[in-house]
């Protein structure tokens, strides 16, 4: 079930995500009640007229109503919770939903996963996402997989890469799941496999989630199970829950580091706005301009989620004709494409004095001519002769199997010149070629590396 746009806004207006002197949402009936009044109302407020939601603008409001056990604090009942995966290093944020309306919106879910494709009902998947510790991407992703007809086994986040190749081989499964970097590691795995042991996995689709794959990634995926292998994508979130899919069968490879999302209008708002703190004038830029995505759901009314800057970067442009034609006729109109260029990287930290842009680093370390896999940057102050300290600049990388590690040191010379590092402070960084991605640090919530981590006082 879906909500029209007047219905979640003026639902809104008395929400205390969007007004402080709120103290808490609206019962359940209340809610119902403003649906009723407002479901024919021509005067309704447009969207423009709201002020954009950030994250750090709900940690405060979501931290009071998690620790309020008053009766009367309806966020607290009758909810779906889950938090955000932490994989961008913030504190994560805890996030409750309407337990039907979850329910639901899993359920419209799953039809549009097998309308664009994704998935059907000859579909055997293994799925390592991670689940426990208050973090549910594991439940959700097999309870949307199995609303699209697939068949799901739950191999979770624990077991290691040989253990999820002998699960895809046992049963035969054609469709192996998880966030990007544990798709990484098994395919990583699996290229350094003898040919004979590496067909007898039939893998003929990939399912991830998390940060968009890199042009390397990418490149390691058909190196090792094919050209005709699909890769395709779920976009979810806590805050938004599950809402644009990824199939390149519909809207065409993509050959940089983006991928092109379908998503349904009427479950969700799309906005892309100029990068800027505020959205600029509010206005969304024209189709085929990249900016700051804006998501407005349509399926989540007691809480609602209105012009939620989701923290991704990415453009909208038309469903293309040909694409269009394989979906169901009464969808086509309704389907948008989301080009996808992954998360916001406008942001800087010191080092040595000099602030350095991190995007500039991720330009080097992911650079196609590297071979990088994964990567995390860890900044921390050691100890350096009797008791001092010093900062000290680790960047870990994963590389393909069989790559040599002397572009590496090509690499880190381009990163030194990056964050300005002086020759008499060459002791101070260091490359660490890690194993597999369990020589990264993680997440505790999503277990997901994170990217960037600064332990300095």
């Amino acid at each position: 079930m879906v909500y029209p746009l007047p219905v979640v806004l003026a639902v809104a207006n008395k929400h205390c995500f969007y007004d402080q002197s709120i103290k808490y949402p609206l019962p359940i009936a209340a809610v119902n009640e403003v649906a009723q009044q407002t479901a024919d109302d021509q005067q309704a407020e447009q969207l423009s007229s709201w002020p954009l939601l950030h994250k750090k603008t709900l940690y405060t409001t979501i931290e009071r109503l998690v620790n309020d056990t008053s009766p009367e604090n309806t966020y607290r009942q009758s909810s779906y919770v889950s938090i955000t995966g932490g994989g961008g290093g913030s504190t994560p944020l805890f996030f409750a939903t309407d337990s039907t309306e979850n329910r639901r919106q899993r359920a419209e879910f799953g039809r549009l996963i097998a309308s664009t494709g994704v998935l059907s009902r000859r579909d055997l998947v293994v799925t390592m996402h991670s689940g426990g510790g208050l973090y549910r991407a594991l439940d959700l992703t097999l309870e949307v997989m199995e609303c699209a007809g697939a068949c799901a086994l739950a191999a979770g986040s624990h077991m290691s890469a040989p253990q999820v190749v002998n699960l895809l081989v046992r049963y035969r499964a054609n469709v192996l799941s998880g966030d990007s970097s544990q798709i990484i590691n098994v395919v990583n795995y699996l290229s350094a496999l003898p040919a004979e042991e590496r067909g007898q996995v039939r893998l003929d689709k990939l399912v991830y989630t998390s940060e968009v794959l890199t042009a390397a990634q990418r490149a390691l995926v058909r190196a090792t199970l094919g050209e005709d292998v699909r890769v395709c994508s779920l976009l979810a979130s806590a805050e938004a829950g599950p809402w644009a899919v990824s199939n390149p069968g519909l809207t065409g490879e993509r050959t940089a580091a983006s991928s092109d999302f379908l998503y349904d209008t009427r479950t969700m708002t799309v906005e892309v706005l100029p990068m800027l703190e505020d959205g600029g004038d509010g206005k969304p830029l024209p189709d085929g301009e990249a900016g700051m995505i804006v998501l407005t759901s349509l399926s989540r009314l007691r809480n609602p989620l209105v012009r939620y800057v989701c923290g991704d970067v990415g453009s909208l442009s038309a469903l293309p004709e040909a694409a269009a034609a394989q979906l169901p006729e009464a969808d086509r109109a309704h389907v948008r494409v989301l080009r996808l260029e992954g998360r916001d990287r406008r942001f800087s930290f010191s080092w040595q004095g000099n602030y350095v842009d991190f995007a500039n680093v991720a330009a080097v370390v992911e650079d196609p001519i590297y071979g990088v896999l994964q990567w995390q940057v860890v900044l921390e102050d050691r100890p350096v002769g009797g008791s001092g300290l010093e900062p000290h600049f680790e960047l870990r990388v994963l590389l393909g199997a069989g790559r040599e590690a002397i572009p590496v040191e090509e690499m880190a010379a381009r990163v030194r010149v990056v964050v300005a590092l002086e020759e008499a402070a060459r002791h101070m960084f260091a490359v660490v070629v890690a194993e597999s991605t369990d020589g990264f640090e993680k997440s505790k919530t999503g277990n997901k590396v994170v990217r960037f981590i600064d332990r300095r006082e």
